[in-house]
C-alpha cells in the first residue's frame, strides 16, 4: 500500500486515511470513500471536492477507480443495486478477471459472494422492476391473485420499494385509478376494478382506525409497519366526493426522513451559519420554501439536531406529522374547530422552553408573539414562498413591526427541491440554443462555462432520466445591511441584493453549479423558475 492519503471528509471534516478507507456502493461506475467517523461518501459533493480529491490521490487508488469504470460487465453493477454485493468485493472479482479471463459471474460465485440462481436473476431482470404489476403473471393482474389486505400490502410495499412519496386511490367511473408521487411527479400502475372499492375501503379504515360511520368527512390516520427492509410511518387523507372515497397514503422512511446538515444539502457556508444560529440560543430562524418543496423535512432535521444537544425543544404543530424522540410537541388545530396558533404558543410560553418550534405562522398575532419571544430564546418557524428575500417580506406584510422584526431576526432559509439525473443512463446533451439560455438570464461568457447532461432513462429511473431529488439552499444573514433594508421597507428585489452583498449564494447560483457539475439538467432548472 502506498504513503497514506489523508483528506477532510466534506460532511463532518473529519481528516481520515483514504487508501484504505472502503468504497461506497452508491454508483459502481464512480464510487467515493466513506469517511469511517460519519459513514458519509462524498457522492453528493461538490464537484471541486471531488476534483480536488482526484486531484491529488496516489496511483493506487485511481487505479482501483478506472479498474470499476472501464469494467462493461454490467452484471457486477446489477448486483450491487440488488445489495447482494459490495463495491470492494466487485473491485477485487474485476481486477482477478483482468487477470485470469474468467466470467465475472464465475468468480463471485467461486468467492462465496453470490449464488448461481442471484446471478442468473440479475441476468434476468437487470436487478430493476419496471413500475408495473411485479407480481402478476402474464395472464392476471395483481388484484386477481391476492385479497384486499393483500392487494393494500402490494401497493405499499411497491411504494416503498420505487421511494414513492405519496400512495392515491381515486375512484372513477369503472375503476379506482392508483397512482404513485415519486419525485414530485405522478405515475400510474394498472387500475382496480371498482368490484374491489368496498372490500379495500374496510381494510384501509381497519390499517388506519377509521371511523366507517363517518365517511361522507375528511378523515386522517396514521399508522407504522415494515414495508420490505425499512419501518415506515404511513399518513392517511380520505376525502369523499362525487365518485366515492379518495384516499392519499403518505410514505414515510423512519431510516432516511431525518436528515443531518449536510444530507439535507445546505453547502459548507450556509451549514455553518445554521449551526451559528442554532447554538445562539435566541433569535429567529425561518424556513421557508413553496409548498410540497421540504420545508417541514428541514424543520424535523433542525428539531432533532436540537434535540439531541439536549436543548429543551417544544414544538407546536398543526398537524403533527412525525414524532422525534426528547421533543414536545404539542398539536393545535389553526381556525375556529380547534385552540388558535397563537393561543397555543402563548401557553406554551410559560413553560419557557428554551426552542419554541412552529409548523407555522397563520395570522398576525402568532406573529407578533413569536417575534416579541425571539428575543429572548431561540424561535423555528415554517413558512411557504418562492425565496427566503420574499419569506421575510411576506411576514413584515403581515403585520410585523420592521424593527422588531429586524431586531429578532436570525436566519432566514430559502430552500427548493431539485430533480438529480439518474448515474445510470447519464450522458451529455446538447447545449440549448442561445435565445433560450437568455431567456432565462444566463449570457454568452457564463454558458461556456456549463456543461450540460440528460438522463436517456432506464428501468432504474422509470425512463425518465432522473433519480431523488435533493434540496438546494439560500440562507439570509442577518447583517447590517440586511436589516437596513427590512426596516426601510424594501422591496424583496433590494432585499434580496442587500443579502447578496452580505455574502448570501442564491438558490439561482446553487441551481447553475447542480448543472455545470452534471447533477441535473438545464431543463429542471427551466422548469424551477430561477
Amino acid at each position: 500500500m502506498p504513503a497514506g492519503y489523508v483528506v477532510s471528509c466534506w460532511n463532518c471534516l473529519g481528516e481520515f486515511e483514504a487508501t484504505g478507507a472502503v468504497w461506497c456502493s452508491d454508483d459502481p461506475k464512480n464510487p467515493t470513500k466513506l469517511c469511517p467517523f460519519c459513514l458519509h461518501c462524498f457522492c453528493e459533493a461538490g464537484a471541486e471536492y471531488k476534483q480536488e480529491f482526484w486531484k491529488k490521490a496516489p496511483p493506487q487508488l485511481v487505479e482501483e477507480l478506472q479498474t470499476l469504470g472501464r469494467s462493461q460487465d454490467r452484471l457486477g453493477d446489477v448486483l450491487i443495486r440488488m445489495k447482494k454485493i459490495q463495491t470492494p468485493q466487485l473491485l477485487d472479482a474485476l481486477v482477478e478477471q483482468r487477470e485470469t479471463g474468467r466470467k465475472l459471474g464465475e468468480i463471485l460465485i467461486a468467492r462465496g459472494l453470490v449464488t448461481a440462481e442471484d446471478v442468473s436473476a440479475a441476468l434476468r431482470s437487470q436487478g430493476v422492476n419496471r413500475l408495473e404489476d411485479t407480481r402478476a403473471d402474464a395472464n392476471a393482474a395483481y388484484w386477481q391473485q391476492s385479497t384486499p389486505d393483500g392487494v393494500l400490502d402490494y401497493l405499499l410495499v411497491l411504494g416503498a420499494r420505487k421511494r414513492a412519496s405519496d400512495l392515491s386511490l381515486a375512484p372513477e367511473d369503472d375503476q379506482i385509478a392508483v397512482r404513485y408521487r415519486i419525485d414530485g411527479f405522478s405515475f400510474r400502475v394498472d387500475p382496480i376494478p371498482r368490484s374491489f372499492e368496498d372490500s379495500l375501503e374496510r381494510a384501509l379504515f381497519a390499517m388506519f382506525s377509521l371511523d366507517p360511520a363517518r365517511r361522507t368527512r375528511p378523515q386522517s390516520g396514521r399508522c407504522s409497519t415494515r414495508l420490505g427492509e425499512d419501518d415506515y410511518d404511513l399518513l392517511i387523507q380520505t376525502v369523499p366526493g362525487a365518485q366515492g372515497l379518495s384516499t392519499t397514503i403518505k410514505l414515510v422512511n423512519r431510516s432516511t426522513f431525518i436528515k443531518d446538515f449536510a444530507t439535507l444539502g445546505l453547502e459548507m457556508e450556509d451549514r455553518v451559519r445554521l449551526v451559528e444560529e442554532v447554538r445562539s440560543g435566541l433569535g429567529m430562524i425561518l424556513v421557508s420554501s413553496p409548498a410540497y418543496d421540504g420545508a417541514a423535512t428541514t424543520c424535523y432535521s433542525i428539531m432533532s439536531f436540537l434535540a439531541q444537544g439536549n436543548r429543551d425543544v417544544l414544538s407546536i404543530e398543526s398537524p403533527i406529522q412525525w414524532t422525534v424522540d426528547g421533543v414536545r410537541q404539542v398539536e393545535a388545530e389553526a381556525g375556529a374547530a380547534g385552540p388558535k396558533m397563537e393561543e397555543t404558543l402563548r401557553a406554551m410560553a410559560a413553560v419557557r422552553p428554551d426552542v419554541l418550534m412552529l409548523s407555522a405562522i397563520p395570522d398576525y398575532p402568532t406573529l407578533l408573539l413569536a417575534t416579541q419571544l425571539a428575543s429572548s430564546r431561540l424561535v423555528v418557524a415554517k413558512g411557504t414562498s418562492a425565496s427566503a428575500a420574499r419569506a421575510l417580506v411576506g411576514l413584515r406584510e403581515m403585520g410585523a413591526p420592521p424593527q422588531l422584526l429586524s431586531g429578532s431576526l436570525g436566519l432566514v432559509l430559502g430552500q427548493r427541491l431539485i430533480r438529480t439525473l439518474c448515474r445510470i443512463c447519464r450522458v451529455e446533451a446538447e447545449p440549448p440554443p442561445a435565445p433560450t439560455l437568455e431567456a432565462h438570464g444566463i449570457d454568452r461568457d457564463e454558458a461556456e462555462k456549463l456543461v450540460f447532461y440528460k438522463g436517456k432513462g432506464c428501468p432504474t429511473c422509470n425512463t425518465i432520466g432522473y433519480r431523488g431529488r435533493r434540496a438546494i439552499f439560500e440562507a439570509i444573514p442577518a447583517s447590517p445591511e440586511v436589516r437596513a433594508s427590512l426596516e426601510k421597507n424594501q422591496s424583496a428585489e433590494q432585499l434580496e441584493a442587500a443579502a447578496l452583498e452580505s455574502g448570501m449564494i442564491s438558490i439561482r447560483e446553487r441551481a447553475l453549479g447542480l448543472v455545470r457539475a452534471g447533477v441535473t439538467s438545464f431543463d429542471e432548472f427551466a422548469r424551477l423558475r430561477l
